[in-house]
This record gives structure tokens, C-alpha cells and sequence, in this order.
């Protein structure tokens, strides 16, 4: 994949948590990620936490929107017009995605529901079950491994979304919703390395949800460079 592309990357992590990870932001591991797989890809990064959006969407192919410690319902401006920069994003046909946070905070912006996790915190790489075959799932796979690091989930999908993927915790994993946006739970641009800083920098684990965490985190290594694949394809798309 060598195809000239613009992809506005919204991270969405506040800047006292970069610290967590040696100040690697979010938006720099999904350019780690994805560049190599397509180096005629242009990505500009805007913090939106700090109010940075772009002052147009003009030229942009996609947006990606990331991962977050913050929840979709917190009272933020941010987080609102978050939300309507996604919203003017579809309406202009460019391609969504949306990881972790960003999967919820897009199923919301079209009328989804997010919630906590009935059994709390999923911390560690869990298998997740592909159930729908788009074209843009190159390499095909029925199984992957993903890191996950949350206690909320999309409880109700927008109407109109398809869901593509699930887990044993999570019946909508992963949904695209019309041809251009598509949304999942896990976070493929973690390093083992950024779960392992993330655990010690989380206080609010009991014991034995720490145990569970560290056992699933050292589990095998996810397969994040199939939803890289993937995400690329689904950009080109």
C-alpha cells in the first residue's frame, strides 16, 4: 500500500497521563503503526484536550480518533465538539475510526449507548471473534489477539451500525456504520511496554483485579499488526 493520503489523528489523552509511558503520545504509536504500511501517508496530530481541532476539514481523507483515560460522559468542551467534528466528518463522507474511547465516543455521536463493564475492568490480550468478512480485512483472520485496557463498553450500537466483532466481554466489540466509519474496543497501537506502565499507573484495581490484569497483559502477543492491516485498507477503502 503506497497511496497518497491525509489522516487528522484526534488524540485524545490529557497531557498529565503522557507521563505514564515516557511521554510517547497515543497519536505517535498509531503513526508508528500505520506509517510503514504506507509511507505516502500524510498524519497530522491535534490534542484535543488542549481545544486543538482542525480549523477545517478540507483535504483531510479520514480522522482517528483514540484512546483515552477520560470517559465519553465526562463534562468536557472538549469532548462535545469532539463529537460534532466526528459528526461533520461522516457527513462529508470521510473515512472514521475510532479506537477504545473513540469507538464509544463515535457510537454515542450517532445515538449509541456506552456504559461501565458489568464486571469491571478488561486489562490484558483477549481474543476477539470476527463475524462479518469486509473486503478491507486483508489478512483475513476468524480470531485475533488485542490489547484492552477499560471499564466502560458501547452497550447499544447506532442504529444502522453492523457489528463485526466481539468478545467474551464485549457483544460489540467492534461495528461499522454505513461504508465510511468503523470502530473498535482494543488498542492495537499499545505496546506490551505501554499495558505494563498503564497497570502500575492504575490505583483503583483490587488485588485480584491486578493479578487477572498482569496475567492477561504477558498472555501471548496480540496481533496488532492485522487491525494495522486492517485500518489501512479501511482508509484506502
Amino acid at each position: 500500500m503506497n497511496k497518497t493520503i491525509s489522516i487528522a489523528i484526534l488524540d485524545s489523552v490529557p497531557e498529565s497521563y503522557w507521563a505514564d509511558d515516557l511521554g510517547i503520545t497515543d497519536a505517535q504509536k498509531f503513526i508508528d503503526l500505520l506509517q510503514p504500511l504506507n509511507r505516502s501517508a500524510r498524519f497530522d496530530v491535534y490534542y484535543t484536550t488542549k481545544n486543538q481541532f482542525p480549523d477545517t476539514l478540507d483535504g483531510y481523507d479520514a480522522i482517528l480518533v483514540t484512546g483515552s483515560p477520560c470517559s465519553v460522559h465526562d463534562d468536557h468542551d472538549w469532548i462535545r465538539q469532539l463529537i460534532e467534528l466526528t459528526r461533520a466528518a461522516d457527513s462529508r463522507g470521510l473515512r472514521v475510526i475510532g479506537s477504545c474511547f473513540g469507538h464509544q465516543l463515535v457510537a454515542r455521536a450517532f445515538g449509541g449507548d456506552v456504559a461501565h463493564n458489568e464486571n469491571g475492568w478488561v486489562i490484558g490480550n483477549y481474543p476477539v471473534h470476527i463475524t462479518n468478512d469486509y473486503g478491507w480485512m486483508q489478512p483475513v483472520a476468524s480470531t485475533t489477539g488485542l490489547y484492552h485496557f477499560n471499564q466502560e463498553r458501547v452497550t447499544r450500537l447506532p442504529e444502522g451500525a453492523v457489528s463485526f466483532a466481539h468478545t467474551d466481554e464485549h457483544a460489540d466489540y467492534g461495528f461499522t456504520l454505513g461504508d465510511n466509519v468503523m470502530c473498535f474496543q482494543g488498542h492495537p497501537e499499545q505496546p506490551l511496554r505501554a499495558m505494563v506502565n498503564f497497570l502500575k499507573a492504575t490505583d483503583s484495581l483490587t488485588r485480584d483485579e491486578h493479578a487477572k490484569a498482569t496475567r492477561y497483559i504477558h498472555k501471548g502477543e496480540p496481533d496488532s499488526h492485522i487491525w494495522a492491516e486492517w485500518m489501512m485498507r479501511f482508509f484506502l477503502t
